[in-house]
C-alpha cells in the first residue's frame, strides 16, 4: 500500500481497501506473462510485429550468402547438406504409373525412363539427379525454381519434347516489390486475388555472374504454370524462402571458430621450446651462418617452432609451459549437438560420433528424423516438384504421340527412397508382422523399402520359372523352408518339382 493508500484509508478504511485490491490486481495482470513485460531480463527482446515478406525481404540474399559461405568453409555445413539430401531423395523419388492396364504402363515406363535420362536443358544430369540438386540448393540458399522449358521434335532427338531448367533462388528478381508497374509482386512473385500465384519475374542469367549481360535487359515474369518454385513456408502468406541454416548460422560460425582456435592451441602447446642465456660476450653456438661472409649473427625470434632453442643471452635455461586446461570437449560436444538440432538432423549424423551409441538410442533418434524426411518428401517434394513435372510431363508426351490418350488420363504412384534399418533382422520382423497384423499391405511393405512392388513380383515370377526350369533349390526362395529343410508337402500348396522325366 503506497502512501495515497494509506491517507485515504485514515478517512475511509474501506475506500483505501479498494484502491489497495484493485491496484494488486492490476499488478498481477500486468505480470501475468513474464516474457512480455519490459525490464531487466527482458531487454535484449528485439521482438516486432512485421509481416513474413517483410522479414524475409530484409535478410534474404545476406544470409543466403553467408550460409553458402557457411557450407563451403565449413564441413558441418556440408555434411546437413549431405545427409538432408540423401535421405530425402536418395538415388531419386520414382514415378510409378498405376493406371490399372499393363500396357498403358509400360508404354509410359518407357517413355518415361527414356526423357528422364535427357531431362536437363543443359544435358549434363538427370531427372533424379536434378531433384536432389533442387533440394541442396532451397536448403542452402532458401529458394529453388525448376522452369519448364518446351522443345521442337527435332530438338528434343526423338523423346518427349520437354526439358528442365534449374535455377537458383537468385535469378528471382526480389527488386520487383509492392506493385512496380501496377502489378501486385512481391519479391518478385507476381500475385493475384486473394495472393494467387501468377509467376515470377526472373532475370535471364545469375545475377552474380560477373558479366555485363547478367543484369541486361531487365528481368520478365515468366507463367506460374511453367515454374516449380520450392520453398518451405513457415508462415502464413510467405512467398519467398529463407535458408535453413538460418538458426544456426551464428553459432555455427562460433563452434568453427572454437575448433579452429582448439586446433591452434595444440598446435602451440606442442610447441616446448627452450631458452639458453650466455655471458655478455660468449659466442652464440646457434647463430644462423650468412651466406656471403660466413659470419654469424643471432636473429630476432618472430616464430616458435616445437623443439627449437633460443638464445637470449646469459647463462641459464628457462622452458616454456603451456596451460594443458581446456574446457573444449564440452563446450563442443555441446555446440554439435545444438547444432545438429537447429538443422533437423541427429547429432551421430552429423559428427559420425557412434561412440555411446546402440539400438534403442539410434532407433528413437532416427524415428523423429524420418518424420522430417517425410514432411519434407510429400509437403514439399512430391506436390511442388515431382508431381507438376510428372503432370507436363504427360501432357507433353501424348502431344508428342509418345501416350495415347486415355478417358482416366495417366495415374501414378509415387515410391520415396528406402529407409536403411538400424538392425535389418529386427525391422524386417517388425514389418513382416505388420502386414500380416493389417497395418500395412504388402504394397507398402514392398515400396518402403524403395522398390515398385509390380517390378518386384514380375522379376520374382521370372526367377522362379527360370529357376524351376533349371531344377534349382535355392536357400532364397521363399518358397522352401531356410537352410535346407525338407521341402513343403503337396497339401501345402508348393509347387511340385518334375520327376523321372514325368512332367504330366
Amino acid at each position: 500500500m503506497n502512501a495515497l493508500d494509506r491517507l485515504i484509508s485514515v478517512f475511509s478504511p474501506q475506500a483505501g481497501l479498494r484502491r489497495a485490491a484493485a491496484r494488486a490486481s492490476l499488478e498481477g495482470f500486468e505480470r501475468s506473462y513474464a516474457a512480455g513485460q519490459s525490464g531487466r531480463r527482458n531487454k535484449g527482446w528485439t521482438g516486432r510485429g512485421t509481416s513474413a515478406n517483410v522479414e524475409v525481404g530484409q535478410a534474404l540474399a545476406t544470409l543466403r550468402n553467408r550460409a553458402r559461405e557457411f557450407v563451403r568453409d565449413s564441413w558441418a555445413g556440408q555434411r546437413i547438406l549431405d545427409v538432408l539430401v540423401s535421405h530425402v531423395v536418395g538415388t531419386g523419388i520414382t514415378v510409378v504409373p498405376n493406371t490399372g492396364s499393363d500396357r498403358s504402363d509400360n508404354q509410359f515406363r518407357l517413355a518415361y525412363e527414356e526423357w528422364q535420362a535427357q531431362a536437363d536443358l543443359e544435358g549434363v544430369l538427370d531427372a533424379p539427379t536434378m531433384q536432389g540438386l533442387a533440394l541442396r540448393s532451397m536448403v542452402e540458399g532458401g529458394d529453388s525454381v525448376i522452369r519448364f522449358i518446351d522443345l521442337t521434335s527435332q530438338e528434343a532427338d526423338g523423346s518427349v519434347p520437354f526439358r528442365l531448367q534449374g535455377l537458383e533462388g537468385d535469378q528471382i528478381d526480389a527488386s520487383r516489390d509492392y506493385g512496380l508497374a501496377g502489378s501486385n509482386t512481391r519479391l518478385g512473385v507476381e500475385l493475384g486475388d486473394g495472393g494467387r500465384r501468377k509467376g515470377l519475374w526472373l532475370w535471364k542469367n545469375h545475377p552474380g555472374d560477373m558479366s555485363v549481360s547478367a543484369l541486361g535487359g531487365g528481368s520478365a515474369m515468366v507463367d506460374w504454370k511453367d515454374l516449380c518454385h520450392l520453398y518451405r513456408p513457415l508462415r502464413w502468406g510467405q512467398v519467398r524462402g529463407i535458408t535453413w541454416f538460418a538458426p544456426i548460422l551464428l553459432n555455427g560460425r562460433e563452434a568453427q571458430d572454437l575448433f579452429d582456435s582448439a586446433l591452434m592451441q595444440a598446435r602451440t602447446q606442442a610447441c616446448f621450446a627452450g631458452f639458453r642465456k650466455s655471458n655478455p660476450g660468449d659466442p652464440n653456438p646457434f647463430a644462423v651462418k650468412d651466406a656471403a661472409d660466413g659470419s654469424g649473427d643471432s636473429q630476432k625470434v618472430t616464430r616458435i617452432e616445437p623443439g627449437m632453442i633460443v638464445d637470449i643471452g646469459n647463462s641459464d635455461m628457462v622452458f616454456a609451459q603451456p596451460s594443458s586446461q581446456s574446457q573444449f570437449g564440452t563446450v563442443y560436444l555441446a555446440a554439435m549437438q545444438a547444432m545438429a538440432a537447429g538443422a533437423g538432423i541427429t547429432y551421430d549424423q552429423l559428427t559420425g560420433d557412434l561412440r555411446q551409441a546402440n539400438y534403442s538410442s539410434l532407433r528413437a533418434g532416427k524415428i523423429d528424423f524420418r518424420r522430417l524426411v517425410e514432411q519434407i518428401q510429400w509437403h514439399l517434394m512430391a506436390p511442388r516438384l515431382v508431381m507438376p513435372t510428372t503432370r507436363r510431363f504427360i501432357d507433353r508426351a501424348i502431344l508428342a504421340g509418345k501416350l495415347r490418350p486415355r478417358s482416366d488420363g495417366y495415374p501414378v504412384d509415387l515410391i520415396m527412397p528406402a529407409n536403411e534399418p538400424i538392425d535389418p533382422k529386427k525391422d524386417l520382423d517388425a514389418d513382416i508382422a505388420a502386414v500380416r497384423a493389417g497395418r500395412m499391405s504388402p504394397q507398402e511393405f514392398i515400396s518402403a523399402w524403395g522398390r515398385d512392388w509390380k517390378k518386384v513380383i514380375a522379376d520374382t515370377e521370372a526367377f522362379f520359372k527360370i529357376s524351376d526350369k533349371a531344377n534349382l533349390a535355392l536357400d532364397i526362395d521363399g518358397r522352401r523352408p531356410l537352410n535346407g529343410g525338407s521341402a513343403p508337402s503337396p497339401q501345402d500348396g508348393a509347387p511340385q518339382t518334375p520327376q523321372d522325366g514325368n512332367n504330366d
